[in-house]
Parts: structure tokens; C-alpha cells; sequence
């Protein structure tokens, strides 16, 4: 998926903005309104840098999208090429998307699962 793709999906589904926090549109964030915090950040990083093998002396990047997700998850994920250890983030909780691997839908229920990971938490009355 292209990283345009993604960003009209976010808008469109939770109504969120891309917001760009540093220089350049390389990084776009993306903070659930209730809590600010952030579900998802989509990056373009260098290969090296996310250990892709064959590319440990390369320049070349690639867009990939960090959410958050249950341990359990990211641990089965990571036997896929499409997913890779977050770039940048918590490793237990959140996981790397390679943007021109990963499908339409598992995309979208991984960004779902990050949104609802990240909403605040309904307080119950004792």
C-alpha cells in the first residue's frame, strides 16, 4: 500500500489527521483525539536501519507504519517478511507494517486494534 493510501484510511475511518512533527513529510503521526496518544506512525526509514537482509550497506528506504498491538501478536507476526521488530518504539508493544507488503485488510485491523489499545479506558463505579 502507499503511504497516501493509509493516511485517506485513517482520515476517513477516525476522522484523524496526519500530523507532521519534524521536518519534512517523512514521518506522519497519528493521535487518537480522546486521548492523545498516538495509534500509528507511518515513517520512511532506511533498510539498514530496519535490518532487512541484503541491505545492511544500503541507503535505499522504505515506508513503514508502527502500531500498537497486543505481544501475543506481534510474536506471531514477526515470522511474516511483511512485519518487522518497530522501528524506533517498544518492541513488546508495538510492531513495524512494511506498507508495500502488508494487505488492505490486515492493515486496516491492525490500525483498528492500535486505536482501540490506545482509547481511554471507561472507569467503572464501585
Amino acid at each position: 500500500m502507499k503511504r497516501s493510501e493509509v493516511i485517506k484510511i485513517i482520515n476517513e475511518t477516525y476522522s484523524v489527521e496526519a500530523e507532521y512533527l519534524w521536518d519534512g513529510e517523512t514521518h506522519a503521526v497519528f493521535r487518537h483525539p480522546a486521548s492523545n496518544k498516538w495509534f500509528g506512525i507511518i515513517m520512511e526509514v532506511k533498510k539498514k536501519n530496519l535490518h532487512i537482509s541484503g541491505y545492511k550497506n544500503s541507503d535505499e528506504t522504505e515506508d513503514v507504519m508502527n502500531v500498537k498491538a497486543n505481544p501475543i501478536l506481534i510474536e506471531d507476526l514477526l515470522h511474516e517478511e511483511t512485519f518487522l521488530p518497530a522501528y524506533h518504539m517498544n518492541k513488546k508493544y508495538w510492531v513495524s507494517i512494511r506498507l508495500k507488503l502488508v494487505t488492505k485488510d490486515a492493515l486496516k485491523k491492525l490500525i483498528d486494534e492500535s486505536w482501540n489499545l490506545i482509547k481511554p479506558k471507561v472507569k467503572k463505579r464501585g
